[in-house]
């Protein structure tokens, strides 16, 4: 049993850390994503055009309209700030949540649905994920009430009650189509299908229920895409055939090149620490459908069909999106409320003492594994991301993170005392309290490595913009979403252009701003177009290095082509 009110207290320490805690941070927009995200809905307050996302005056046709339209809300209501960009997504992260939480209770009980709430706000992944949230987070829970409405269709007599729930799948499944495309509702229907064919439910009247799933979300989308194609010939072409099912078969996009196992280490890694305890699930899950007949008669049908699902939606959803070409971390999003509600059935199932022996001891191991893994996995998390982009943390930061990665400890701690409850609350505070040091302490460094705020101050102070730029390696969504309204202007009337290091012509032309990521500096001084820092003739540089504010003028020179670089140095020839 959950004692008194302490699940209502947890619940609250938790989330809050989780999703109200990093609002107060006031962390710069990241790139590429949240900053360009930000920017689009930045353009459709200011511009008045709530039906076509736009991009400094163009269509952007990569991303459907819906996360669009309540991110700029938000900016509209509260002001063009960062936590405005960031609390819709905040906000869809707690639905995911709560959606996950709604789950859990219907297949398994109240105790089972509360637990996995918890296990899939501390999930790494969606935790992490969540804070620069993109279009993903709101498909989660999209995705989380579409099955919940099939399950209950699936488990309800009555024609009425049937399509009922039908209508409620067809809206949200629609809603998913506004927000991702297709992809929630092929992942909700190789998940629910592959679970009819697997438990032997499927009925032909399931088939007419799904086409009347199908039109209700055509219904709800529909108006939306016929009228960006209206506005946009070849919208629709470009969406569904080029970016779907092209992107799907093939390598055409940019990110269409990776490894079929991509998604392997990204379930693995970004499960932590709740996929650890899918052996104990698959365990207890066949001990009770094909164990010895003392095994079986201690689990009810439900359970079983519960699991069944869950299992249908993690396996089929890996599968599903390892088959594509095109693989983002972020696509996998919304398979992990399964692996939540996996680990959450046997803790519950642990919790009243009815979890079977071999799977008490499986969990028990897990436990222990984790509980000593976790102090090392911080340290080594921290020093990675260090290395990646580039910056130092410093001791001061590592002998913070000390206790923190030591409160893995008290989980194990009050499991030798016999008293799982408390084992597993405080492994619920101490992930929360991980994630919160890590928006404290690791992400403002980090932030300064991937945001264009600074530069955009810098050109805010001048009152003007270069005649030509040139990002390279980067992208302009968050230097868009900081600069003044009249400088925004500017860059619509004189786009800025985007190129890779491999696409720069040579010799680099004149009169030209060239903004560098600093960590592609080194290959861009290599460049056979020459360099400024080489003494070759160009327009300017700006190396665009944010741990510190840029210089109070673009002439501000580097010495000599050896020298090292200081931060958002630019040189003019």
């Amino acid at each position: 049993m959950l004692p008194g009110r302490r699940p209502q207290l947890l619940a609250a320490l938790v989330l809050g850390g989780i999703f109200a805690y990093p609002l107060l941070l006031g962390i710069p927009l990241l790139d590429p994503d949240e900053g360009l995200h930000a920017s689009i809905a930045q353009e459709m307050v200011e511009g008045g055009d709530w039906l076509v996302p736009r991009l400094l005056g163009h269509a952007f046709w990569d991303k459907p309209i819906l996360y669009f339209w309540v991110q700029a809300v938000s900016l509209r209501w509260l002001g063009m700030h960062e936590a405005a960009v960031r609390l819709p997504g905040l906000l869809f992260g707690l639905l995911g949540v709560w959606s996950t939480a709604w789950l859990g209770r219907e297949l398994f009980n109240p105790r089972a649905g509360f637990l996995a709430g918890l296990c899939y706000a501390t999930t790494v992944l969606p935790a992490s994920l969540v804070q620069a949230a993109v279009h993903d987070v709101a498909l989660v829970l999209w995705t989380n009430l579409a099955l919940l409405a099939l399950w209950k269709m699936q488990h309800r007599a009555h024609s009425f009650s049937r399509s009922k729930y039908m209508l409620a799948a067809g809206v949200v499944l629609g809603l998913s189509v506004l927000t991702k495309g297709l992809v929630g509702v092929a992942l909700v229907g190789i998940a629910f299908g592959v679970y009819l064919l697997a438990t032997g439910q499927l009925r032909w009247w399931h088939c007419v229920l799904g086409a009347g799933v199908l039109l209700v979300a055509a219904a709800v989308a529909a108006p939306w895409y016929l009228a960006m194609e209206v506005r946009n010939p070849g919208y629709l072409h470009y969406f569904f055939i080029q970016r779907h099912f092209q992107g799907y078969l093939s390598s055409a996009q940019w990110h269409g090149r990776q490894p079929w196992w991509y998604y392997l280490p990204v379930v693995l890694g970004g499960g932590l620490p709740w996929i650890c305890y899918l052996p104990a699930a698959g365990l207890e899950h066949a001990l009770r459908r094909f164990g010895p007949t003392a095994e079986r008669s201690a689990c009810s049908r439900g359970f079983l069909q519960g699991m069944a699902l869950l299992w249908c939606w993690l396996v089929g959803g890996i599968v599903f999106f390892s088959l594509a070409k095109a693989k983002l971390v972020t696509y996998l999003w919304p398979v992990f409320p399964a692996v939540a509600l996996l680990a959450a059935a046997v803790w519950e199932r642990l919790l009243c003492d009815r979890l079977a022996r071999l799977s008490r001891q499986a969990m028990a191991l897990t436990l222990v594994t984790t509980s000593f893994i976790g102090p090392v996995a911080l340290p080594a998390a921290m020093g990675v991301v260090e290395h990646k982009f580039g910056f130092r943390l410093g001791p001061v930061a590592y002998a913070l993170g000390l206790p923190v990665a030591f409160s893995g400890w008290l989980v194990l701690y009050f499991w030798w005392r016999g008293r799982p409850w408390h084992s597993l609350s405080t492994a619920f505070v101490s992930l929360a309290l991980h994630l919160a040091f890590v928006m404290t302490v690791v992400i403002p460094p980090l932030s300064r490595t991937v945001t264009a705020q600074p530069l955009a101050e810098f050109f805010n102070a001048q009152g003007t913009l270069p005649p030509r730029m040139v990002f390279v390696q980067g992208r302009v969504g968050s230097f868009v979403f900081y600069l003044h309204p009249a400088l925004r202007e500017q860059l619509r009337r004189r786009p800025p252009e985007r190129k890779l290091l491999c696409e720069l012509p040579s010799p680099l032309p004149k009169e030209t701003v060239f903004i560098v990521p600093e960590r592609y500096v080194a290959a861009f001084r290599k460049h056979p177009g020459g360099c400024p820092l080489c003494g070759c003739p160009m327009g300017w540089l700006w190396v665009f290095r944010s741990r510190s504010r840029p210089p109070d003028s673009p002439a501000a020179a580097v010495s000599t082509a050896q020298g090292p670089l200081s931060a958002g140095d630019a040189r003019t020839k």
